[in-house]
């Protein structure tokens, strides 16, 4: 039992106290249903976002099991003839490129880049 003086106090307010009811039975039914509505939104945008990372996990365990592809220059072929005609009319505008960068920018500016090991 509670000792001293409190218990004479607190019993009394336990047994008086009714049981409250959950705060959802409280709002009016218009604010009610905002609120349901607003937890289906949240639920569903949780299922929406967790379909999105695993189809792309999906996505990018295929391409991870595709062969990579040959990285030696085949300066014939169509792929090549193609990006130097594409090419061509930006090299007024295109920062000069080395093929065999990671990234390419400004070298005399303070930009970051990635060089491959």
């Amino acid at each position: 039992m509670v000792g001293g003086g409190y218990g004479d106090l607190v019993i009394p307010l336990l047994l008086v106290g009714q049981p409250a009811e959950p705060v959802l039975e409280r709002l009016d039914p218009p604010r009610r249903a905002a609120v349901v509505m607003a937890l289906i939104a949240i639920a569903l945008t949780g299922i929406l976002l967790v379909t999105c990372v695993m189809l792309g996990a999906n996505w990018v365990r295929r391409m991870a099991r595709d062969r990579p592809r040959s990285t030696q220059k085949n300066e014939g072929s169509l792929l090549s003839i193609e990006n130097r005609r594409l090419r061509e009319p930006l090299d007024s505008v295109l920062p000069p490129a080395n093929d065999q960068d990671t990234l390419h920018g400004n070298k005399e500016s303070s930009e970051t880049r990635f060089d491959p090991p």
